[in-house]
């Protein structure tokens, strides 16, 4: 099978609220879809999340890489396997490294996700069991709590107190005093049925998360995730060996040789894999095999505004990974017209095996036409 057409949308759904984090304050989707159509008339879905702060993209570079590098070498190579599939994500990022463009993997993910969701189909397979075996048919669930005002939060914990989770990850600002507040109603809310972690976003100095975390141990926190900036190693093995709380990292690891680095560095307890971040489905399986080896636990992650693609392709990922630490996936619920009976079938497991490749009716996307690309052109 050969792919004829390259779809690209946008997905700007808007969400019930507005997400605040140290990052960004977002209130849409901001996501890049992509349809990949083929010469037996089947067609699959990939999902880019950029995030300028993480792989360096956005969606502009996203929607340019994939329409001026990547389209022709899909077009040229044919699928009949995953190392088809394998052989083609290679070539994509073989012209990246020839055309000297060092942040594409969000547009990559893309591309594997949809490559994988169109050979499932072809195959009558679900797409997990191009990953691995599922081991885990109940997922331990986190739920992440924005940079909202103390009475905001009390308003997010009765609206979905009744939903199942096992964790919940409290975003941070750099104002101490602000963020003990914040901690110590979310503990007083939940109690101690959830365990508490804690995230930064890169955001504090090394002596600002020595503090922050001192200031917050009284209310039994589980873990610590990206306290101090991307590249700072020194500072995530500083934390790691001052407080006994578990760091995991986020916007440090986008890659097998991030993982491979961080973990042999012993600058980690947890690695945040997140699909999009991490070039697809493929790659972050490379980095759970690679963490798995180091009896590291892998956290999948999800970036806000995630779609029903990326939301399904991680659910997947995290039924199969035996290293899996917990699945952030709510991003659902941020969308206007999520309901929260929908999600509990989600988390219940009960929508994922049901078609073959990703299962993603895009009908409920709202996707906004961006360009199509023909095979011939």
């Amino acid at each position: 099978m050969k792919v004829t057409k390259i779809i690209l949308s946008r997905c700007d759904s808007p969400f019930k609220f507005r997400f605040h984090s140290s990052h960004a304050i977002r209130h849409q989707s901001e996501s890049i879809i992509v349809i990949l159509k083929f010469n037996n008339g089947i067609s699959g879905c990939g999902e880019s999340a950029p995030r300028i702060y993480v792989t360096g993209e956005s969606s502009a570079t996203v929607v340019q890489i994939i329409q001026h590098y990547f389209a022709k070498i899909l077009f040229d190579t044919e699928v009949n396997s995953v190392k088809d599939i394998e052989g083609i994500l290679h070539a994509l990022e073989e012209e990246c490294f020839y055309k000297n463009i060092t942040a594409y993997n969000s547009a990559l993910g893309a591309i594997d996700v949809a490559l994988l969701d169109a050979f499932g189909k072809s195959q009558g397979k679900v797409l997990h069991e191009f990953l691995y075996p599922i081991v885990k048919q109940s997922i331990s669930w986190s739920l992440s709590i924005p940079l909202l005002p103390l009475a905001k939060i009390k308003e997010f914990y009765y609206k979905y107190k009744l939903l199942e989770y096992e964790s919940v990850k409290v975003l941070l600002s750099e104002g101490e005093s602000d963020n003990i507040k914040r901690v110590h109603l979310i503990r007083s809310l939940f109690g101690d049925r959830v365990k508490i972690r804690i995230e930064a976003n890169g955001k504090w100095s090394v002596e600002q998360a020595l503090s922050h975390i001192e200031g917050l141990k009284r209310f039994n926190i589980s873990g610590v995730e990206q306290p101090v900036a991307a590249g700072d190693i020194e500072g995530l093995q500083e934390i790691r060996r001052r407080t006994g709380i578990p760091v995991i990292v986020d916007e440090s690891l986008c890659n097998l040789s991030d993982a491979k680095k961080l973990i042999e560095a012993k600058a980690c307890d947890i690695i945040n894999i997140k699909i999009s971040k991490c070039g697809g489905l493929l790659k972050s399986k490379e980095i759970r095999d690679f963490a798995e080896s180091k009896n590291i636990p892998c956290q999948v992650g999800a970036h806000v505004g995630e779609t029903d693609i990326l939301d399904k392709a991680g659910r997947y990922f995290a039924m199969t990974t035996r290293n899996l630490f917990c699945f952030e996936g709510f991003s659902y619920l941020l969308f206007e017209d999520s309901k929260e009976e929908d999600f509990r079938k989600r988390s219940s497991g009960k929508d994922t095996s049901l078609n073959s490749g990703l299962g993603v009716d895009l009908a409920k996307q709202k996707l906004k036409l961006l360009c199509s690309i023909e095979a011939d052109q």
